[in-house]
């Protein structure tokens, strides 16, 4: 459903930005994190808890299920952790602390997390259970290509626990799924796949861990009259509240319906560049009065509106895990 909507979206902002008046702006927007942690969780640790696995081939790639390789995985995950400059610090026991071929997880005693903790001078352990990898050859077709497209597909799954030293168990366990896909001509060999594995399994975790940024695009409109055009040289300049000016007077003082829908529809926008999410709530309401049905000024008002409602609902997890940056973002 999320590729369906996708691409729905990615349709949506190109036949909206063939429109000669709407313009396109990309920018770098912080997400959240999947976990929260408190304030007081400065240095953590990455140890490698995964089963021992024998040497990846280096020639030959094997189809069906296999292991990831441990002591790559947690220096990717730590190495990346490090690189988001969320803790104070970050360090790292790559040895193996499983020695066993056991393929499911092994939780760590209270014993072990609290001598780790004390070695690592942590606050807290993400111990890197399992990184699971399941390759496959499949064929893709596409609508109107006679010829099947060959590929190796590999499903990756990274398992992570985090514990406290105060407590007798993990306080979560995060996994999550995503794929990776190679031509079936220049298909990696086991210990290549093992290493292509260990760093994208460090990318989604770590996008579970801290927040993380991410690029996005938005629309506003830029023609019609002197005003927009000035304003969207504002933009073109980064001054958000210099188009905000403008086009805030050009509301006010508008006798035009299609105008004052336009600069409403900006407001909003300038005011979430600013951070005012309230702000840019309101302006959207203004927006949703004076639309018509069907028209395509409604089209551009819900994309942006569902665009908004799921920042607004990411907020306030984003300010509570800045809290310790001083919400400065």
């Amino acid at each position: 459903m999320m590729k369906i909507y996708t691409l729905c979206a990615v349709a949506l902002m190109c036949c909206l930005a063939s429109c000669s008046s709407i313009q396109t702006l990309t920018f770098d927007q912080l997400c959240p994190a999947t976990v929260n942690f408190p304030e007081r969780v400065r240095n953590v640790a990455v140890v490698n808890n995964m089963p021992a696995t024998p040497e990846a081939k280096r020639t030959l790639l094997t189809l069906g299920e296999m292991n990831g390789n441990g002591k790559k995985s947690a220096e990717m995950l730590a190495s990346s952790l490090a690189d988001s400059k969320y803790f104070n610090q970050v360090m790292i026991c790559d040895s193996a602390l499983n020695d066993t071929h056991f393929a499911g997880r092994r939780i760590l005693t209270q014993k072990e997390v609290q001598q780790l903790a004390g070695e690592l001078d942590a606050d807290l352990i993400f111990s890197l259970d399992q990184v699971g990898i399941q390759t496959e050859r499949d064929e893709l077709v596409y609508p109107g290509i006679a010829a099947s497209w060959p590929v190796i597909k590999a499903k990756v799954t990274p398992v992570l626990s985090i514990y406290l030293p105060e407590r007798e168990r993990p306080i979560q366990v995060i996994a999550k799924t995503d794929s990776l896909q190679w031509d079936a001509g220049l298909a990696p060999s086991d210990r290549q796949m093992q290493e292509e594995a260990a760093s994208y399994a460090a990318y989604m975790l770590t996008q579970m861990l801290v927040p993380y940024w991410k690029q996005t695009e938005r629309i506003y409109y830029d023609g019609g009259c002197v005003e927009m055009r000035d304003a969207a040289v504002c933009v073109r300049e980064n001054d958000w509240q210099g188009a905000y000016d403008l086009w805030k007077s050009l509301f006010d003082h508008s006798k035009s319906n299609k105008l004052k829908i336009k600069s409403a529809f900006n407001l909003a926008l300038a005011s979430e560049m600013q951070g005012d999410l309230p702000q840019a709530e309101k302006w959207m309401k203004e927006v949703e009065k004076r639309v018509t049905a069907g028209s395509d000024e409604e089209a551009v008002w819900k994309f942006y509106a569902a665009q908004l409602a799921e920042r607004s609902k990411d907020f306030p997890y984003l300010n509570a895990q800045m809290g310790r940056f001083g919400n400065k973002f």
